[in-house]
């Protein structure tokens, strides 16, 4: 009698070992489905906050920008008062030697050809393109001590058939009314990227963004003396003073 009483005993103290073994391991288990969640959890919220703090650097450096971009703008057309201009053969043979003076942002318009206006000129080593959110081409001047002049030109086709942006016209400056530097063009495309005139027209009532990009020594983005760009758009000339 006493032997099973110790049997029972012994299997009563088993059976309650395997119960705490199996609570412990249960217990066990639901620590570390705990604290894999709480790394996972914690993994989400880093990058949450990393890439937010990265948008938010991103937004700043864009707002930034535009806010430079606007009190540039700004200042010029304080400068210089808009204005539109009808050219017609008329009044353009009144222009001594056929050149039209113009100003920024004077709207110039050509009948049955063209609306012209010139919206900025800034000088830069790197000309970037308005939309550099994702891939963008950019323009560099290569040569130690130059920059770009780059001449903004919003042009409308009002013609009836398109246009090559590089038919366009050409665009030169003068700097202190002695030294000639000429430019190329190129022109944004629909995502405002730049891309290459000699393979893109404007088509008619339609308009594109023309950017005409002159090397020019630091010497004459730098100095004091007098830059006068001169714009030819088919056979129509214009002049405008930039310094």
């Amino acid at each position: 009698m006493e032997k099973d009483n110790n049997e029972n005993i012994n299997n009563n103290v088993e059976k309650s070992e395997d119960t705490e073994k199996k609570i412990n391991n249960k217990l066990a288990i639901k620590i570390v489905v705990g604290l894999l969640i709480l790394i996972i959890y914690t993994i989400i919220v880093i990058i949450l906050t990393a890439r937010f703090c990265v948008i938010y650097i991103n937004n700043s450096r864009e707002a930034n920008n535009n806010i430079s971009s606007q009190v540039n703008v700004e200042n010029k057309v304080e400068e210089q008062n808009n204005s539109d201009i009808t050219i017609t053969e008329q009044n353009q043979e009144e222009n001594i030697n056929n050149v039209a003076t113009i100003k920024l942002n004077d709207k110039v318009t050509k009948e049955s050809k063209y609306e012209m206006t010139v919206v900025d000129y800034d000088f830069s080593k790197k000309v970037l393109p308005p939309n550099t959110s994702s891939f963008y081409t950019y323009y560099e001047a290569k040569e130690d001590g130059h920059q770009y002049l780059d001449i903004q030109i919003k042009y409308k086709n009002l013609d009836y058939t398109d246009i090559g942006a590089d038919d366009v016209g050409s665009v030169s400056i003068k700097f202190d009314d002695k030294y000639e530097y000429n430019g190329f063009c190129i022109i944004e495309d629909t995502d405002r990227d730049f891309t290459y005139a000699n393979i893109t027209s404007i088509e008619p009532l339609t308009e594109g963004n023309l950017h005409y990009l002159i090397d020019v020594p630091d010497e004459v983005a730098n100095g004091e003396e007098s830059i006068v760009a001169y714009i030819n758009i088919g056979s129509d000339k214009y002049e405008l003073k930039i310094r």
